[in-house]
């Protein structure tokens, strides 16, 4: 079993309290996160354009990062990818 850390821990408390009051009955959280889970995933697309708290980069950084970038030979052409990063 993992362990997810919750940014919004009091929301759901507040959900779970409302969905109890609604419904005559007490839902777990795990049961609602599940649900929650399950809920996004069938509505994907609408879940892909709500407003999630990604950070912008502005043009200004756009550029910077293009007018940094260096065209520079591999050193190590008989390596993978995966070699020269994870050592394996």
């Amino acid at each position: 079993m993992s362990s997810v850390k919750l940014n919004k821990k009091d929301l759901l408390e507040k959900l779970q309290a409302k969905l109890t009051l609604k419904i005559g009955k007490k839902i777990s959280q795990q049961e609602i996160l599940d649900k929650c889970i399950e809920f996004a995933f069938n509505r994907f697309e609408e879940f892909l354009f709500e407003k999630m708290e990604n950070p912008q980069i502005s043009d200004k950084l756009i550029k910077k990062i293009k007018e940094n970038l260096i065209d520079a030979p591999l050193q190590h052409l008989e390596k993978s990818d995966d070699e020269l990063l994870y050592g394996m």
